[in-house]
């Protein structure tokens, strides 16, 4: 990976700190061959590697054969039904890895030849309806309803004596300003309108 250069600007160049970066980099130019020349090379970075046991690798290993045992165990103990929709699930390379060995040749030989929208039918089918198009040989979606969202219910807060006179205020002010315009003078065109639609 190319180290990116930064970008060249007026105040780097007066930068006192650049000017001695490039004169330690010019005498690093020319005096490290001279040194390489004469055995004087800086020793190798060793903080990059760790200490790795033999008891580390094969625990290691102990534990991969541990989990590959597990998934061996559980594609076992799938149902046919299981394998179908687990199968369907998948993406193209996870259907290529996959161990179809719980199904006879002939439903292997029908899960292979499905279409890809056959496929996708069956993921988003039931378990029982994977069981069903297993054992019909032919694709019989059947989807789970979906579970409804549940809100949680606004509590309505109860107003206090001082909010309900407010209310009760501001009702008989619009009221108020319906008949009269400007104090004094009367609204020759009085309109009121309803609080409910009939």
């Amino acid at each position: 990976m190319e180290k990116e250069k930064p970008k060249k600007s007026l105040s780097r160049l007066l930068n006192p700190l650049t000017w001695f970066d490039a004169v330690m980099g010019l005498l690093v130019a020319i005096f490290a061959p001279i040194l390489r020349l004469f055995g004087r090379t800086p020793p190798p970075n060793t903080e990059g590697f760790e200490n790795i046991q033999a008891s580390d690798v094969d625990d290691a290993d102990r534990l991969a054969k541990q989990q590959q045992a597990a998934a061996d165990a559980m594609a076992r103990a799938m149902s046919p039904a299981e394998v179908v929709r687990l199968y369907a699930r998948a993406d193209a390379a996870g259907r290529a890895t996959m161990d179809l060995s719980v199904l006879d040749v002939a439903e292997q030989d029908w899960l292979l030849r499905l279409s890809d929208d056959d496929l996708v039918k069956l993921s988003m089918s039931t378990t029982a309806a994977c069981a069903r198009s297993l054992k019909t040989r032919s694709v019989k979606p059947a989807y789970a309803r979906p579970k409804p969202e549940v809100e949680a219910h606004e509590i309505l807060k109860i107003p206090s004596a001082e909010e309900t006179e407010e209310a009760k205020r501001q009702v008989v002010a619009a009221r108020f300003r319906e008949l009269l315009l400007v104090p004094g003078a009367a609204n020759t065109n009085p309109y009121r309108a309803a609080d409910t639609l009939h």
